[in-house]
């Protein structure tokens, strides 16, 4: 269990110290690749999906006996990086007004949902690499939710095709029917066939003024 008092801080190594100064960024970067783990209620694992939601909370479709659970954390799985595992708190809410863009925003990421309910799950705390993170180091706004809805619709209408060849120069993807579905200062997130796929910027993409062009960019590499 993740607690305050495990809170790694600055050590009297400024090797591990300066080390230590990248993991929040390293920690976000890992985070965003996965859009699946295995969440931890109580005594029992089921795997979910989710969609990182404009303010940096992760959304996810669970059931009554998770939303009832005292004890939560996300387990994010990973085949190159150290597994990062996510204290976390669920507020269920109703796909009702407002909140309806929560849910839509998951179903265009993943589809129809396994479970009945919603979800939106608080980062309290994260283990990355044998630290322990605060959750706001994770969770943080998208700069970009502004002008997402436009520039994912401009790259599904008008580059769609550029979109494919970066898959495939990048990532080795050879895409039946990506659609673009998120876009944050980090990367791309792109619905593929069975799954969603992620294409990372060189460098991230902070003014809102300038991701139109630095996407297009991008792709056009």
């Amino acid at each position: 269990m993740l607690t305050p008092d495990t809170l790694l801080c600055m050590t009297d190594s400024p090797q591990r110290d300066e080390e230590l100064a990248h993991f929040p960024e390293a920690a976000r970067l890992a985070l965003r690749r996965w859009t699946r783990g295995d969440l931890r209620h109580d005594e029992l694992t089921t795997p979910i999906r989710f969609a990182v939601a404009p303010d940096g909370r992760l959304i996810a479709a669970v059931s009554a006996n998770m939303l009832a659970a005292g004890d939560c954390a996300l387990s994010i799985p990973d085949e190159t990086e150290p597994q990062l595992e996510l204290s976390v708190t669920l507020l269920g809410f109703e796909a009702i007004g407002g909140a309806e863009s929560n849910s839509d925003r998951w179903k265009i990421y993943h589809g129809t949902p396994p479970h009945g309910k919603w979800a939106l799950l608080d980062i309290d705390m994260a283990r990355f690499r044998g630290a322990i993170l605060d959750g706001d180091c994770l969770q943080q706004a998208n700069p970009l939710a502004g002008t997402e809805p436009r520039l994912c619709g401009l790259l599904n209408r008008e580059h769609l095709g550029k979109v494919h060849a970066t898959l495939r120069s990048v990532l080795g993807v050879e895409a039946e029917d990506p659609r673009v579905v998120g876009l944050d200062p980090l990367g791309l997130d792109i619905r593929n066939r069975f799954d969603v796929v992620r294409l990372e910027f060189p460098e991230p993409i902070t003014d809102p003024a300038l991701a139109e062009q630095t996407v297009l960019s991008f792709i056009a590499r």
